[in-house]
């Protein structure tokens, strides 16, 4: 990976890969220093990470890292309303390709719980839950959509206001409009204020809506991923 380029105005840091496997390595390195030193120096870390298909070489590769991983808490950003074997369930996703090899020993803090019914009940009883852990976490890894969502906090959703402000308890239960099913989301709260802030992209579309969102001084109602632009966020892409 070259040297990031720093986009003035803001504490965005853009780190340009060639394709998917020099980012995926570029982006492993990185965590994995992130998460000994917080191991280091705490005894445990908190590695908060996206769902969806682009993560997934980074996954794999992470998986494999000489890190204690007994002493690991890994929580998704966002998870859907749907079954806890479904393929579209990012817990599911973060088992097959994370929790493998050495990253086995990694305890997964799910999102939603066995046996919840109800998504209002089952956010309260996540941010209940999910407090007792070494918040804020040592890394995040967020994902951004072409609508300038991330995590779950979609534009136009009836609780993103509730998402993004600063005293909201760290899960949220979402209804994105955009969307066939209902979502579970960290807050932007609880997303924020980590040892790195990483944002993983991939594609031309995605870049132009990164270009979008940092041109345009749009309301965080338009574009949420702004939020996470006044505070240091590098961000790793690739075409």
């Amino acid at each position: 990976m070259k040297t990031p380029e720093v986009i003035p105005g803001t504490g965005v840091a853009l780190y340009r890969g060639e394709d998917s496997r020099t980012l995926a390595e570029a982006l492993t390195v990185r965590v994995v220093d992130q998460l000994r030193q917080a191991l280091t120096q705490h005894g445990d870390a908190l590695l908060v990470v996206s769902g969806g298909r682009t993560p997934e070489a980074f996954l794999r590769r992470l998986s494999a890292a000489d890190l204690d991983w007994a002493r690991v808490h890994v929580v998704p950003t966002d998870e859907r309303w749907v079954a806890k074997d479904d393929p579209a369930r990012n817990s599911r996703m973060i088992r097959q390709f994370l929790l493998q090899h050495r990253a086995a020993e990694a305890q997964l803090h799910e999102l939603v719980s066995d046996g919840q019914a109800d998504p209002v009940a089952a956010a309260t009883e996540a941010s209940t839950r999910l407090r007792e852990l070494p918040w804020p976490a040592a890394v995040v890894v967020l994902g951004m959509g072409e609508d300038g969502h991330t995590a779950s906090l979609f534009p136009g959703a009836p609780e993103l206001q509730q998402g993004l402000a600063k005293d909201a308890p760290l899960v949220i239960a979402m209804t994105p409009s955009s969307q066939d099913t209902r979502r579970l989301s960290l807050s932007a709260s609880a997303l924020s204020g980590a040892n790195a802030t990483l944002l993983l992209l991939q594609g031309e579309g995605k870049r132009k809506a990164l270009e979008l969102a940092l041109a345009q001084p749009q309301a965080l109602s338009e574009r949420p991923i702004r939020v996470f632009f006044q505070q240091p966020l590098e961000v790793f892409w690739c075409p």
